[in-house]
């Protein structure tokens, strides 16, 4: 299951660098990208998660990693002309880590795999 999760983690990570780096039309519904990016990076740290044999809650490496990579997609996105970079997508993307990281054991993520 590890193996597949970390597939999955891996397929998710470039999907999000894709759509993080391209051009992107508007979208006409007010914040909607913030959901998009809390539920991203919730989604990635349950792979994540699922992808490491400790609990990502015990992996400082694994929560550092998620939290650059969140800072590093809008450090990009604030060198392209057709992108921008917002503090509040950076602070969705650890909004959506934190309330994984407050429900994961609370659910038992890792009793369901």
């Amino acid at each position: 299951m590890i193996r597949i999760s970390r597939l999955v983690f891996l397929v998710l990570i470039l999907f999000i660098s894709y759509a993080a780096f391209t051009p992107q039309g508007d979208i006409p519904i007010p914040y909607i990208d913030k959901i998009f990016h809390f539920s991203t990076f919730l989604i990635l740290s349950l792979f994540l998660d699922l992808s490491i044999k400790k609990t990502l809650l015990s992996s400082k490496a694994a929560l550092i990693f998620l939290v650059l990579y969140a800072l590093f997609v809008e450090l990009v996105q604030c060198s392209l002309p057709y992108r921008s970079a917002e503090v509040f997508d950076f602070i969705s993307d650890l909004l959506g880590i934190l309330v994984y990281l407050y429900f994961a054991p609370k659910i038992n993520i890792r009793h369901m795999q």
